[in-house]
């Protein structure tokens, strides 16, 4: 088994980031943001469930999730940082 490795974006996943935020937008605009939250989740564990286990490890995969998960926490932060008036 081999470990999950580090990709760096490109356009089709910024293109696919961007289409799964358009789709939120407009199927759930006035849903809380912890609901939002929720049904990704469970999204994000479902796509978990289905990953090849001959070729990732349970802890790679989890490694995988937690590493994208922090990086897109940081890319938030840094954008309400830096937009006039935005703070963390």
């Amino acid at each position: 088994m081999i470990a999950a490795r580090i990709v760096a974006t490109g356009k089709e996943h910024e293109r696919l980031r961007a289409a799964l935020i358009e789709a939120m937008r407009k199927t759930a605009a006035d849903m809380p943001a912890e609901e939002i939250l929720a049904v990704v989740s469970a999204l994000v564990g479902q796509l978990i469930a289905v990953q090849d286990q001959r070729r990732f490890t349970p802890a790679a995969v989890m490694q995988l999730v937690q590493n994208n998960i922090e990086l897109g926490n940081g890319q938030a932060i840094d954008k309400l940082i830096n937009e006039a008036g935005g703070h963390a």
